[in-house]
């Protein structure tokens, strides 16, 4: 399975589940130091393979387990004190994790198992944004593209020394 079919089709559905998404790319640390990453409008949405771990099958086939993570970055408006303003807003933010959930869980493709939640990362807060992250195991095939390429035999070098 082809991490770059993985990633757009994750992409794409999110573009269908999240429309007020203005942005989707892998996890690169763009947030890390903004100002050395070009600016990412928000919301934004980013994709993370973690780990894979692989068990060999049959037939140069292998399954892998691993962890697909879900950032969403959003704009932070303001406080969320009793009586600041936009209060409310500032507080609704916090369910747009369960937004991540219910877009991706159960989400699969061929060669991949449904997406399904493992762990929720608590909030982290930038300048100006909230982080969200969401933990999702699947499982997915793979498969050795090979050619069957058989070694010439060298031929034997026999040379009598001794007659008999």
């Amino acid at each position: 399975m082809l991490r770059s079919k993985i990633y757009k089709a994750i992409r794409d559905h999110s573009k269908s589940m999240l429309p007020y998404l203005q942005a989707c790319d892998l996890q690169k640390g763009q947030f890390i130091n903004p100002k050395k990453n070009y600016p990412l409008p928000l919301p934004a949405m980013l994709v993370e393979f973690q780990g894979f771990r692989f068990t060999n099958l049959l037939g140069h086939k292998q399954k892998g387990d691993g962890t697909i993570s879900i950032y969403l970055y959003l704009d932070l408006v303001t406080d969320s004190l009793d009586g600041a303003e936009q209060e409310n807003e500032t507080i609704e933010l916090l369910d747009y994790m369960d937004r991540v959930y219910q877009a991706f869980e159960g989400f699969g493709i061929e060669g991949m198992t449904p997406l399904n939640r493992i762990n929720e990362v608590k909030p982290q807060y930038g300048e100006r944004f909230i982080m969200f992250r969401v933990d999702f195991t699947t499982t997915v095939d793979d498969e050795k593209i090979h050619d069957n390429i058989t070694a010439l035999r060298p031929e034997p070098n026999i040379s009598l020394k001794y007659k008999f």
